[in-house]
């Protein structure tokens, strides 16, 4: 019942607002993953993003449509072997795909020297994580 009025609620918004509601989603899982004390939280963030991916399909313009089901098929493999380490890659990965979404729906307008210095600061926060044992792990789920 929960998840009818979840869609119930969500297929009212705009299809910006949906992908903003998304992002938001994404932000957390971003902010939590790092803590074995939110695994259950970011397990459930996860699928509710993929879900919600899955209920504005209809409503996106469909130049976002290949981004929106590659952000769907790699939210559905991190959902489905987390946890998983390093947590920091997947911390990383949902805040890149938050701030994509928003520039996606107009709601972030996009700065290339912000960016630059916001990924080396991510990056030195990463230090240095092993991506060829994530890969593994998301390509054989």
């Amino acid at each position: 019942m929960e998840r009818q009025s979840l869609y119930e609620r969500f297929k009212l918004l705009s299809w910006q607002q949906q992908i903003g509601n998304i992002a938001s989603t994404l932000a957390n899982i971003s902010r939590y993953a790092d803590s074995p004390a939110y695994d259950e939280l970011t397990k459930l963030s996860l699928r509710e993003s993929a879900l919600a991916i899955d209920w504005c399909v209809s409503n996106v313009p469909q130049q976002f449509l290949i981004d929106l089901a590659m952000m769907h098929r790699e939210l559905l493999a991190w959902w489905q072997v987390f946890p998983v380490e390093p947590r920091s890659l997947l911390a990383l990965h949902t805040r890149h795909q938050s701030d994509r979404l928003l520039v996606m729906a107009g709601l972030m307008g996009v700065d290339c020297e912000s960016q630059s210095i916001d990924v080396e600061s991510e990056s030195n926060r990463l230090h240095s994580v092993d991506i060829s044992l994530v890969k593994e792990t998301l390509v054989s789920a």
